[in-house]
């Protein structure tokens, strides 16, 4: 299959513009998206839109870009060639179009999370973006819900065995915590799935609805007052495990991990946190069900 026949550089670009993607970033794409690059990796392209293909996909693109896409623009051209394919299979399952600029509104995100770390709009997400274009992981709402198995090597509560179907859920960095937003959000994925369900879950309906994050980690309990936006958020979970070791909490609320004593204290929760860990405490995550 030629690459032109399901997208074009005019149309990707379009797509770009759509999603709000930085205008330097679509610049760059205006060099990037050439016809070489969509016609030479057009198959792999429509392999990023199966959830069979999509992961080895990623990774074979991850070793065919690897010393030569510093930035990441070639591999960002070619996923959003294959979300144009990815808004075609929404539109045939007839999920709305506000679902789908709703989650693919990560590659915007994704590039400003970048430059808040980096300082340059860089792509350094294909490890996760193949989810949204596979039709494993949709923004419903304030939070995105993947579907998956349950896994062998990660914790998991009483009665769901690994292999069972499950919604995971994710929590994108502009997510509103509200009392409005998070039943809002829960109800649409209620709804989502009762209707394209049957379309999308190969391996069954989701038997239950897991998160595994900072956010829920059972030392924020005493850092956080009970009306804070995390706190609201935790209260849906029966929480059933939790690592201390982990320390992705350094990424999200840090901007990286630093010795305590050097760590940014904008925030009033940076500030407990930060206080906490030079105490001798950690963070760590949580994992819950929801209730």
């Amino acid at each position: 299959m030629n690459a032109s026949s399901f997208v074009s550089p005019p149309q990707l670009l379009a797509l770009a513009r759509e999603l709000e993607l930085p205008s330097c970033v679509c610049e760059q794409l205006v060099q990037t998206a050439v016809p070489a690059l969509l016609d030479a990796c057009a198959a792999q392209c429509m392999a990023l839109t199966a959830p069979d293909t999509a992961f080895h996909t990623w990774k074979h693109l991850e070793a065919q870009f690897s010393g030569r896409d510093p930035d990441g623009m070639q591999i960002l051209a070619l996923y959003l060639a294959a979300a144009c394919c990815t808004r075609e299979k929404y539109r045939m399952m007839c999920i709305p179009d506000e679902i789908f600029r709703d989650t693919m509104g990560c590659f915007s995100r994704f590039l400003r999370e970048a430059k808040a770390r980096s300082g340059r709009f860089i792509f350094d997400r294909a490890f996760w973006a193949w989810r949204h274009l596979a039709c494993r992981l949709f923004r419903l709402g304030t939070l995105e819900f993947e579907y998956r198995a349950a896994g062998a090597d990660e914790p998991l509560p009483s009665g769901i065995d690994p292999g069972t179907p499950v919604l995971s859920v994710h929590i994108p960095s502009d997510a509103r915590l509200s009392d409005d937003a998070l039943p809002g959000s829960y109800g649409q994925a209620d709804e989502f799935f009762a209707l394209h369900g049957p379309a999308l879950c190969k391996g069954g309906m989701p038997r239950a609805v897991l998160c595994g994050t900072w956010l829920l980690s059972p030392a924020l309990r005493a850092l956080l007052s009970p009306d804070s936006g995390i706190s609201r958020f935790g209260r849906d979970y029966d929480i059933y495990a939790a690592d201390t070791d982990n320390e992705s909490f350094y990424l999200w609320l840090f901007g990286g991990k630093t010795p305590p004593a050097l760590l940014p204290r904008q925030t009033s929760l940076q500030r407990a946190v930060a206080a906490h860990l030079e105490q001798g405490g950690y963070i760590g995550s949580g994992y819950g069900i929801k209730k």
